[in-house]
């Protein structure tokens, strides 16, 4: 399985409770960099630590008193907090900065006992005060804004969510306080945030996520560019990042219905349906010449097209890693980018479209083709490196999900996960938590939320890397919906052959559990 980000620990505590809050183990959240916690008021570091001049928060439950008393004092709390609010406004007015401190206890007090939409009012009430004594757009708004997207992707508000992305994009933008670093983190926590909306807001948002998860990588590339500089390893992780959403809006553009259609029209001004007021039917999909008839032959391929500049960048981005390293004379991380370029281009050539009247899935080659050049150019380069053969073998006897959502410059730390049993023979895959159902192999939190299925599959993986002889072993919650939803993702999902002596391999008895979003 691929390293997960960590959630913020701040908010770790809270979500040990689970309820809605689970939503909130994704993988996607940053921990707070030490520079917003600076600049921000002492209690605003962590919502659930009190102020130092008021009553605690959260308190640990004497084991002798009653939940009568409990609720007692949680509510005489709340009147505490909410008399010296009103006194302060009365004495200072509705936005000094000293309210800030009361308010953030009171929205403490909230979140414990899971009231978000007070909580939310008063988070806005803060960033209200906020702006009026910083700024509009200042570093000081953080972790107020950084708590707003928390609880809103909490309560599923995921429309208000993406309006708060904008606004802490903006405050990135506009704020030139913080250091490059800061910056850094700020963009890859935007960007996060965006993928992670990928499995859980509404459809007609996909692809705004996905336009804006490759600008935020695009600008954390390039600022990484100017303070790591051009040819440094440190700037590995950012190329790689960026490559990923190349790969991401390929794929989307190549496997979806509307969020392709959405895709094209953003990134390439096309779109392949009949805009409204149009004489061609809007039920019916349109043909090659219907299409030619509304925006010109240019269109016709417009799918295929878009799908193959995507994945051009993709690769170009990491033929760049693999600059990186030969230049640095790091000859396994070398290897390693080779490795990741066959996977780019098996990916390209087994996800287009291919011709014809076929009763399965009909896409890609029966073989792995030109990406096997790349995987031993690899393999060789590996043994150059001085790896024992033994090594380079157990790397390659296991299919590998596609795509690998971190760059690894080292084999040990690409090893996946794989549990060789010789009799019964079977490959153990482990656990693949899904995190969206639009991009197959695209993982997010190993922990089950609210929503969600999960099921054990076994199958073959052939030589080209796709899927055949799939069966659903267990699936809860079972029911057709759920059962049709599983048998897509295995139509769709790609491997990385398994490697013997060179050659892509065929592998049979192949299990893998997976964690996805449930069919609603």
């Amino acid at each position: 399985m691929r390293e997960l980000t960590r959630t913020d620990s701040s908010f770790r505590s809270i979500l040990q409770r689970g309820s809605l809050l689970a939503v909130l183990a994704l993988p996607v959240l940053h921990e707070s960099t030490s520079a917003q916690q600076d600049t921000a008021p002492t209690a605003a570091r962590e919502l659930n630590t009190p102020a130092q001049n008021f009553p605690p928060v959260v308190s640990s439950p004497v084991a002798t008193g009653s939940l009568t008393q409990r609720a007692i004092d949680h509510e005489q709390r709340i009147e505490q907090y909410q008399q010296t609010v009103e006194r302060l406004q009365s004495e200072v007015g509705p936005f000094d900065q000293s309210l800030i401190e009361p308010l953030e206890s009171l929205t403490a007090i909230f979140i414990e006992s899971e009231n978000y939409e007070d909580a939310i009012a008063l988070l806005d009430q803060q960033l209200q005060i906020q702006r009026i004594n910083n700024g509009l757009y200042t570093t000081r708004q953080l972790p107020v804004v950084e708590a707003q997207l928390r609880l809103r992707a909490a309560s599923g508000d995921w429309d208000k969510v993406s309006d708060t992305l904008q606004y802490l994009s903006w405050i990135y933008q506009r704020d030139t306080t913080l250091s490059p670093e800061e910056q850094l983190v700020g963009l890859k926590q935007l960007g996060s945030w965006h993928l992670t909306a990928l499995g859980q807001d509404a459809r007609e948002h996909e692809a705004f996520h996905l336009v804006e998860l490759r600008n935020k990588e695009e600008q954390a590339r390039e600022l990484a560019e100017e303070h790591y500089g051009k040819t440094s390893e440190a700037l590995v992780p950012f190329v790689y990042d960026e490559a990923l959403a190349d790969l991401y809006i390929g794929l989307a553009i190549m496997l979806t219905g509307e969020t392709s259609q959405d895709l094209m029209l953003m990134t390439e001004g096309i779109r392949s349906r009949s805009p409204a007021g149009s004489s061609v039917t809007a039920s019916r999909s349109l043909t090659e010449a219907d299409i030619e008839a509304l925006y010109g032959s240019r269109a016709s391929t417009v799918i295929e097209r878009s799908f193959k500049n995507n994945m051009s960048a993709n690769l170009t981005h990491l033929k760049r890693i693999r600059e990186i390293y030969s230049a640095s004379g790091n000859l396994e991380a070398e290897a390693m980018s080779l490795m990741y370029m066959g996977d780019s281009t098996l990916l390209r050539q087994q996800y287009e479209n291919r011709p014809g009247n076929f009763a399965g899935v009909r896409r890609g080659t029966t073989t792995p083709g030109p990406a096997l050049d790349y995987y031993g150019e690899a393999l060789a380069m590996l043994t150059t490196a001085g790896l024992p053969d033994s090594v380079v073998a157990e790397f390659t006897q296991c299919p590998v999900l596609l795509p690998i959502t971190v760059f690894h410059d080292n084999l040990q730390d690409a090893r996946p996960q794989c549990e060789h049993q010789q009799e019964p023979p079977l490959y153990d895959l482990g656990v693949y938590s899904l995190m969206s159902t639009l991009i197959p192999g695209l993982e997010g939190s190993p922990e089950l939320a609210e929503g969600q299925l999960e099921a054990t599959l076994t199958f073959t993986v052939r030589s080209n890397g796709q899927v055949g002889n799939n069966e659903i072993l267990t699936i809860e919650p079972d029911n057709t919906p759920n059962r049709v939803r599983v048998r897509k993702l295995t139509e769709l999902m790609q491997f990385r052959p398994a490697l013997h002596n060179g050659r892509a391999a065929r592998t049979e008895n192949v299990r893998l559990r997976v964690r996805m979003p449930a069919a609603q």
